[in-house]
């Protein structure tokens, strides 16, 4: 059996927007979905609302039906709506039938496949596309989206998207659980005892597109947006964003945090400007946590957003409320606890810190049960916390160590210890203030001064970078183990045993609490500690790049990166220290690489090459340098001075590993297809500084440049061995991204020697194949646009251009956009649009002539092609004018302009 499910994309939003107007519209869409599902011999056996479920007796009938309605219903005038677009998706598989209606696996596959579709798209399962096999209308094609996991589904499902003219055809990456399509963080425990708050939440959020979660430090506003970020991801079909702002102190980087989370690289003139131009199209959910030690940056892009993007809803977490126009403001309540004289075990169970209490006292003691003899107690510690989650959550570990009496008895004495100070904070501040307080003092002064110290940690740690940073002053290495231990034990310390070595960490509020305390100590040189460890431990890692497994690196060094961040901020801040912060940066640069993170790389290098002096060892010199090179293409004049200044400072250090890496980014610098000669010296005489040290990394890299030269100069024979020489050392030490590289060259080989369809395989396989970076998908997906442009198949080539851009805008990479955008002008200029394609080459011409770029024979052919076409369409004046205009629009506003093709 076959089925077609259909849903209307933002319904919800449309109907209380424009009520009256949606009843039109819908009659219009039922009528055009039910007579496709006739015509076509379909059967509607469920509607819920605006979404039909079909069943058919063949997969090509429910396809037709689909692509019918669709293109009827895109012929309709749906203005008055702001549009009206429909997500399909046809699948078939076994089901039972009972009372009419269907059930089993074919529906419920059919129903997560609707899932991942986005309004006007037709997705077609894998088991639907081997069934039809060619029998699909003339003019259509099936477009390989790839293999995609479904929530609760064990087994992934290939799936194609449905192309025919008429269609549209750019859409963003799906929603299955291999792609993000949100950023909330995975609670540990159940939200116990918060229903009714949920539903009102829920209820507002319907309501207003700001709404502020105000409430005691503790009493779980967190974990309340967290919910109901979970429960919304359905009703937001462009995701739902979880921004955590506690660790942040500077008020200018709220916006650029948000960036971070959504993966935007910070466009235009600031980064609100760039947060508020990428959603503002978008239907989402921006959760915003911890506002109130930045409120008034806070509060200044959320009116931003709020007045330009209308289908954004914004949910914040602070302790006081926005004061933004249109907020709406639900505070918090403390759990519900018992009356004094409710002491009876039933009355109990009834409220809800009963209740969490109970849950958490099972989870960290086991097998706690609510009896006559402790309900006094229980009931008396919720009371004393004033039913704050977080209290609760501190206090029920301790039954691990006292019964439930004796740990009433103890909180009751350390609450009358409040001083007088404190008397004038809110009484649930001080409550909670009290027990943060009297469960450090229950420490021993060892465990205090290891929970001061670990505070500094922003990542987690490994036992051995506790031990360097923490251990000194009355606790020895040795001891460092067991102390950990012991605040595990307390549930101070979470531990991760998941990780390639255990890694431990204080909760945020707990090491937010503990910074305090070391502050208040008066230790200040933790942090310089921990940097002097982050240094060794990259410069390690520097060593052993090389020649280390990526996946290897990667496990070991990637966990680390948090503290990375942390120790550079620190040496280039006030209190830090020149020479560390340039030896760090010296050191984070296969790290950047690695995990294509191409802005952080460009902000720590270029502010470390304005500090260097005199005094500045040559080996750290080198290294900053090398970081000043590129990780673009070939033909980045730009990064030519740099590659050799480190040449020549890894020369007089007598490294020649250092040199060879370092001349081959020169030659890679200068090669372009009309530079060959002037480049070939630098790549021969890095080879001879390479070889000696066998298969490396480096080395990899070198000969795939070598293999690029002599695809340039037409000896593709050589250029074959020389990559396959690449890919084979790249295989030998295990360098998963250098076989990446090398198949990308392989690719553009292919492409160069006119065999196209060997160059579309080649990288079909890469991307299929998922064993790259970011970087390198971004670059496979430019180059084959490019491809499969050459090859005319140009509904493939739009799709793969829309792909490539969100990529490319990710990752911050400007030379990648701007060839995208070059391969969206010939397509442009190839289905008519001339006026649009003059515009896009208008600013990609500008950013070849101002920006260090060059373009490859990829490139070349493609914009030759473009220039040959727009030149027998409009006079001199005419293109020349059209090009004006686009050389003035920024990344951002052309980007914009791309995507709407």
């Amino acid at each position: 059996m076959a089925f077609l499910l259909t849903d209307i994309e933002g319904s919800t939003y449309r109907w209380e927007a424009f009520p009256e107007d949606m009843k039109g519209a819908l009659e219009k869409h039922d009528h055009i979905i039910k007579t496709a599902a006739v015509r076509h011999g379909g059967h509607v056996f469920h509607t819920a609302g605006d979404a039909f479920h079909i069943a058919f007796t063949t997969p090509s009938s429910a396809v037709l039906a689909a692509l019918e309605a669709q293109r009827a219903l895109s012929a309709e005038d749906f203005t008055t709506t702001q549009g009206l677009k429909v997500r399909m998706a046809v699948h078939a598989g076994p089901v039972e039938v009972r009372g009419g209606d269907y059930f089993g696996p074919g529906i419920n596959r059919a129903a997560r496949l609707l899932l991942l579709a986005y309004g006007g798209q037709v997705l077609v399962s894998g088991t639907v596309a081997d069934m039809m096999q060619s029998r699909l209308p003339k003019d259509t094609s099936l477009f390989d989206l790839g293999r995609h996991r479904f929530r609760d589904l064990s087994e992934p499902e290939h799936v194609y998207q449905l192309v025919a003219p008429v269609l549209a055809t750019a859409f963003p990456p799906l929603r299955s659980l291999g792609i993000t399509a949100h950023q909330l963080p995975h609670p540990l425990t159940p939200l116990v005892g918060r229903s009714e708050e949920v539903g009102e939440v829920r209820r507002r959020l319907k309501q207003y597109r700001l709404l502020t979660l105000i409430g005691a430090g503790g009493a779980g506003k967190t974990r309340l947006a967290v919910e109901i970020g979970y429960l919304e991801l359905d009703t937001y079909s462009d995701g739902v964003w979880f921004v955590e702002l506690g660790p942040l102190d500077d008020p200018r980087l709220v916006a650029e945090q948000i960036c971070s989370v959504v993966g935007l690289p910070v466009m235009g003139s600031s980064a609100t400007a760039s947060v508020v131009g990428f959603l503002r199209e978008k239907r989402a959910l921006l959760i915003l946590d911890n506002c109130e030690h930045l409120i008034n940056a806070v509060a200044e892009v959320a009116q931003a957003v709020s007045n330009d993007c209308p289908t954004v809803s914004i949910l914040a977490t602070s302790r006081e409320a926005l004061g933004v126009p249109g907020e709406s403001i639900f505070n918090v309540p403390s759990l519900a606890v018992p009356r004094e004289d409710e002491d009876t075990v039933e009355g109990a169970l009834n409220y809800p810190s009963v209740s969490l209490f109970l849950e958490r006292a099972n989870a960290v003691a086991g097998n706690f049960i609510l009896s006559e003899e402790n309900v006094k107690h229980v009931i008396s510690i919720c009371r004393q916390v004033d039913g704050i989650p977080l209290g609760i959550e501190l206090a029920a570990p301790r039954l691990r160590m006292m019964r439930a009496d004796r740990l009433a008895a103890k909180l009751r004495d350390r609450l009358r210890l409040l001083g007088p100070g404190t008397r004038t904070l809110d009484p649930r501040h001080r409550t909670l203030e009290a027990l943060f307080d009297w469960s450090y003092r229950l420490l021993d002064v060892n465990e205090q001064s290891l929970l001061r110290r670990l505070s500094v940690f922003a990542g987690g740690c490994t036992l051995d970078a506790a031990a360097a940073v923490v251990a000194g002053d009355t606790i020895s290495e040795s001891e460092v183990l067991d102390l950990i231990s012991s605040l595990a034990d307390k549930s101070l310390v979470a531990v991760d045993l998941a990780a390639v070595e255990p890694r431990y960490r204080l909760l945020e509020t707990t090491r937010q609490f503990g910074f305090e305390k070391l502050r208040e100590s008066g230790e200040r040189g933790r942090r310089r500690r921990l940097a002097e460890y982050v240094l060794g431990l990259f410069g390690e890692a520097t060593e052993n790049w090389s020649k280390t497994k990526t996946d290897d690196w990667n496990a070991r060094y990637e966990p680390e990166l948090d503290n990375l961040r942390a120790s550079l901020e620190w040496s280039f801040g006030p209190d830090g220290s020149k020479n560390m912060a340039l030896a760090l940066t010296s050191v984070s640069l296969r790290t950047w690489d690695e995990l294509s993170l191409l802005p952080e790389r460009e902000r720590w290098f270029r502010a470390a090459i304005d500090l260097i002096d005199d005094e500045t060892p040559p080996e750290v010199v080198a290294r900053l340098w090398l970081g000043r090179t590129s990780v673009s293409s070939h033909g980045d004049k730009s990064a030519f001075n740099a590659a050799l200044k480190a040449s020549e400072f890894y020369r007089q250090l007598g490294d020649s590993l250092g040199c060879g890496e370092a001349l081959a980014k020169a030659g890679a610098a200068l090669l372009t297809p009309q530079n060959i000669e002037q480049a070939q010296p630098f790549l021969d005489e890095a080879l001879e500084q390479l070889k000696p040290f066998g298969h490396t990394k480096q080395l990899a890299s070198c000969l795939r440049s070598v293999g690029v030269a002599l695809y340039f100069s037409g000896r593709f024979d050589e250029a074959h061995q020389a990559i396959s020489q690449s890919t084979y050392a790249a295989q030998v030490v295990g360098d998963r991204y250098g076989i990446a590289a090398a198949a990308i060259a392989k690719g553009e080989l292919e492409f160069a020697s006119g065999h196209v369809d060997a160059a579309i395989d080649t990288a079909r396989r890469l991307v299929d194949d998922g064993q790259y970076n970011r970087r390198q998908l971004t670059l496979c997906l430019n180059n084959l646009t490019s491809y499969y442009i050459a090859a005319d198949r140009f509904i493939e080539a739009k799709l793969t251009a829309f792909n490539g851009l969100h990529k490319a805008r990710a990752i911050g990479w400007p030379a990648a956009v701007a060839r995208m955008v070059e391969y969206v002008a010939l397509i442009s200029a190839l289905e008519g649009d001339s006026v649009r394609a003059t515009r896009l080459v208008g600013y990609t011409e500008r950013f070849y002539e101002t920006e260090t770029a060059s373009r490859e024979i990829t490139e070349q052919r493609a914009y030759d092609r473009l220039c040959e076409t727009l030149a027998s369409t409009f006079d001199w004046a005419r293109l020349a004018e059209l090009r004006a205009e686009g050389a003035g629009m920024s990344e951002m506003d052309v980007v914009e302009e791309a995507l709407q093709l």
